[in-house]
């Protein structure tokens, strides 16, 4: 059980090399520790690659690392982000969920394979590619990531359109209730990406959530988000207390200054989700004995 304060920074929603921000690992877990975060949660987009190094280089300065990842999943004709926490995948339990992650890489890297073929027999020339993978595994962003590179477009969005247009979209995901079915076996925790933000398909409504809680039990909502408005947050908190939700909070940092840095969230304002990765948010009283019990052990030791 950790033990940290009301008014301690926590992110929940992180990204790095090991999709398609460009932190690397220990860049993120220094600037983290320099701002004195105390907790943290990777979560690169379909994959749990940089777990592990996170988890311990936390470790090095009092950090901790909640394992994560955000899955590309599909429900009502749509696409969901979901953060999962809490997974270990390398236990017996999380063997269904482990394999969504491998079918993901799949699929991912086929996607991207295909697209770099239409691609190149319609005259893109994509000399930069294999700097821009840098040995890592091969994703559609890659492929994105280069047609701005060459200057054929001038960001994600008109990249993507190339693509689109060429027949290939590249869009993978699987079922939200697949996804969530299999990260609860693993002891997992399933909470929507940014509902209150608008990828396209409209942001979440209180009638769909009601419609997917009917059919799926996701566990939370991420209220506090980076452009989240302190009206969507309150709205989004008050479905968490109607539904029985979970609410978190995450930056979406995917790079230093991009779209933010780590915002530091506090941790208060989530300590429901925390205690289920048993750590425990001590109220304003409790912090207040825990610091006169500090101050009477260092005036024995002196």
């Amino acid at each position: 059980m950790h033990s940290i304060f009301a008014h301690d920074a926590v992110d929940l929603h992180l990204h790095t090399l090991a999709s398609d921000g460009r932190w690397t690992v220990a860049e993120l877990i220094d600037y983290l520790a320099t701002k004195r975060f105390r907790v943290a949660a990777l979560c690169d987009h379909d994959t749990m690659a940089a777990v592990d190094e996170a988890i311990e280089l936390g470790k090095k300065y009092g950090l901790v690392i909640v394992p994560g990842v955000e899955v590309t999943t599909r429900w009502a004709d749509r696409q969901w982000h979901l953060l999962v926490y809490g997974v270990d995948p390398a236990l017996p339990a999380a063997r269904a969920f482990r394999a969504i992650l491998d079918e993901l890489a799949d699929r991912l890297w086929a996607e991207a394979a295909r697209a770099i073929v239409t691609l190149e027999r319609n005259g893109y020339r994509l000399r930069a590619l294999r700097e821009i993978v840098g040995g890592r595994p091969l994703r559609p962003h890659h492929v994105l990531l280069t047609l701005i590179h060459e200057g054929y477009a001038t960001n994600l969005a008109t990249a993507h359109e190339i693509t689109k247009r060429l027949g290939e979209p590249m869009t993978v995901d699987v079922p939200l209730a697949r996804v969530v079915a299999a990260a609860h076996d693993a002891g997992g925790v399933c909470v929507l990406a940014h509902p209150g933000r608008d990828d396209g398909a409209g942001v979440l409504t209180e009638e769909t959530l009601e419609r997917m809680r009917m059919e799926i039990p996701v566990d939370g909502l991420e209220a506090h988000y980076r452009s989240h408005t302190p009206e969507q947050t309150e709205t989004l908190r008050a479905w968490c207390a109607r539904f029985g939700l979970l609410a978190s909070a995450g930056s979406d940092s995917h790079a230093p200054g991009h779209p933010v840095d780590p915002i530091p969230y506090p941790a208060v304002s989530i300590a429901g989700l925390l205690s289920r990765f048993a750590i425990d948010v001590l109220s304003g009283e409790e912090e207040t004995e825990h610091g006169a019990v500090a101050e009477q052990a260092s005036s024995r030791a002196e």
